[in-house]
């Protein structure tokens, strides 16, 4: 290899120091770095949906038209600044940008490679949310990440051809600060971006056609309504305002205190204390099943053949009732695990996924069980890989740990989805807890024929109560065949099983339709009871209908109960009541209203719920 010379390496040295002086030092590059940031903000967002992550896919690129003038405004914010600089100090200033955003990008595709999500400022804070599942990551990498850092190779370019013909001497020019230009500059972007939030978030003029500044359940679409500057952003402000915890006030947390110790009614044990005591406990959190469909026949037939089949061995709750909030199907693993009602706006899953509970994982853990949870969904979908992690499941499996061979409604059918699971059980040591999450039911309902097994009147099959039944037929035979399954491995006789639905799903979302429907072979059909299917299923067991009135808050406590964990570890915890022990026949739903007749004082007790779950998550107390 030739050695430079120690007068010829001065003078390399020189040149590069004098090209990046020629054209960094010139205004054009406050432009390029504008146009740098567009085109990468556009090559993120058509890469997220290209076959591995790794191309172009121009056609998916936004979910929705998204609000343009401030994708374009984010980017004059973040280069205005450096106007405020002359010469070097906004060189500088513009090369850090381009480099920060070219890492930031590349990182966040990285990332979305693996959970479907993008990084966040919390895990600075909370550094165990940051690879749940232990990937390496360094294996999401792919050559064509590198295009998020060929702009600086430009700029290198673009400087030796303007070195090699242009004098220095007669082509330099000083950079003055601008700070009136850029002042009015941030004042725009800032204008503009507040105006366009005002008129799609607060006042919706768009009419739900548009979304802004607000979190959609599925991180891409907040990616895509925000641009990629615009989601960083709103990260930070999220982690130092709304999803920032509180500390409480001495009287505040005297009242936390004090109702947490009302709720607990200390009864003494019955015959239901630990009946399934050793057992492994699976759970199955159906998508959009109501309680309606339980025992339903419709044009001669069952809907759900194989959840009837389970209730002559089944504790099975008839007065059970939906209390999820805005985080809905996300709602529904926190009350189930936790026992405490979610957060009054917002998701918890989102602002508070890092919290601590005394959760249901954690309490069978602590008797020696292995705790996994499971979902055909990417981890990133409303962020419950991160928030189970936290909750205490020592493994979570999510759609990188099945074989995507069939697609129904959103995603992988539940057909497959069990199936797979059922051939993972054969591996999984007892005692065990699962919690399997299902997904083919979800809304619209909009079935395969291939697919649809119920022989409908036409009349019906083409409503969206007709789309509802199939779909919900559709998932009992898939749970049916996974117990099943479960049976042949001899792990059913071993095993509890519970089953509920994660919230209302034909009438919450397209009570408008049911309405319209100008017949029904049964009218009561039509009525929203907010009831949700609650049972406990033991082979062998003889079945029981209980009528005592609950909710989504009390499955921790009730199946803590039967599992026989000692009442004294969750007493203090759970804003659920145990439905087998119980002299409270009353629930409140999401919307505040009572159902049952509380005395006065379990009245007055009951109506602070949600002030005080509030409270619980936003200081998270129990991590203290």
């Amino acid at each position: 290899m030739l050695q430079l010379s120690s007068y010829k390496r001065k003078t390399v040295r020189n040149t590069i120091v004098h090209v990046l002086r020629l054209v960094l030092s010139s205004d054009k590059l406050t432009v390029y770095t504008f146009f740098a940031i567009l085109w990468k903000s556009q090559l993120l967002l058509a890469a997220l949906h290209a076959p591995d992550m790794a191309g172009i896919n121009i056609g998916k690129m936004y979910f929705t038209i998204p609000p343009v003038m401030s994708h374009l405004m984010f980017i004059v914010f973040v280069v205005a600044f450096g106007l405020f600089f002359k010469k070097r100090g906004r060189r500088n200033y513009l090369i850090c940008v381009q480099v920060l955003f070219s890492v930031v990008l590349f990182c966040d595709l990285v990332y979305y490679r693996a959970y479907s999500a993008f990084l966040s400022l919390r895990f600075l804070a909370h550094p165990n949310g940051f690879n749940p599942l232990d990937y390496n990551l360094w294996t999401f990498i792919r050559a064509f990440d590198l295009w998020f850092f060929v702009d600086l190779a430009v700029i290198a370019a673009v400087a030796l051809f303007r070195f090699r013909n242009t004098s220095i001497l007669s082509r330099r020019r000083e950079n003055k600060r601008q700070p009136i230009l850029a002042a009015l500059l941030i004042i725009l972007a800032v204008g503009v971006v507040s105006y366009e939030h005002y008129r799609i978030d607060v006042k919706n003029t768009s009419k739900g056609e548009m979304m802004f500044f607000n979190l959609s359940w599925a991180p891409f679409q907040s990616m895509s309504d925000m641009s990629p500057i615009g989601y960083h952003l709103y990260d930070g402000i999220r982690l130092f305002g709304a999803s920032n915890s509180i500390k409480l006030a001495d009287q505040e947390r005297t009242e936390v205190q004090e109702w947490l110790k009302g709720n607990a009614e200390r009864l003494p044990d019955n015959s239901y204390k630990g009946m399934f005591q050793g057992k492994n406990l699976i759970i199955i959190q159906v998508e959009s099943l109501e309680n309606f469909v339980i025992g339903e026949k419709v044009n001669g037939q069952e809907i759900t053949p194989n959840l009837n089949r389970l209730l002559g061995n089944s504790l099975y709750f008839n007065h059970f009732y939906e209390q999820v909030n805005n985080g809905t199907s996300s709602d529904s693993d926190l009350l189930t695990t936790t026992s405490v009602f979610p957060i009054r706006s917002g998701a918890n899953f989102f602002r508070y996924p890092t919290n601590t509970y005394n959760s249901l994982p954690k309490l069978m853990e602590g008797m020696g069980y292995q705790t996994i949870s499971t979902h055909s969904e990417p981890a990133g979908s409303w962020n419950w890989v991160e928030a189970h992690h936290n909750i205490g499941y020592q493994t979570s499996w999510d759609l990188r740990k099945y074989k995507e061979d069939d697609t129904v409604g959103l995603g992988l059918s539940d057909e497959s989805y069990l199936r797979q699971l059922g051939d993972k059980m054969a591996n999984v040591q007892s005692p065990f807890m699962l919690h399997v999450i299902t997904l083919s039911s979800h809304g619209p309902f909009d079935l395969p024929a291939k697919t649809r097994s119920l022989h409908l009147d036409p009349s019906l099959d083409k409503t969206i109560m007709g789309a509802y039944f199939q779909a919900i037929n559709y998932t009992d035979k898939q749970i049916g065949a996974f117990l099943d399954k479960l049976d042949q491995l001899g792990v059913l006789d071993q095993s509890v099983v519970a089953i509920y639905g994660d919230h209302t799903g034909v009438h919450k979302y397209y009570q408008d339709q049911v309405d319209a429907i100008p017949s029904l072979e049964n009218e009561a059909w039509r009525t929203h009871s907010l009831q949700l299917p609650f049972l406990i299923y033991n082979k062998g067991m003889q079945g029981e209908k209980i009528p005592t009135i609950g909710g989504q808050i009390d499955i921790l406590p009730t199946l803590a109960y039967l599992m026989g964990v000692e009442k004294a570890k969750f007493e203090s915890t759970a804003m659920g009541k145990i439905l087998v022990n119980t002299n409270r026949n009353f629930t409140i739903l999401n919307s505040g209203t009572l159902v049952g007749e509380p005395q006065d004082a379990e009245k007055s007790h009951i109506l602070q719920s949600f002030q005080i779950a509030d409270w619980l998550h936003e200081s998270n107390y129990f991590a203290e």
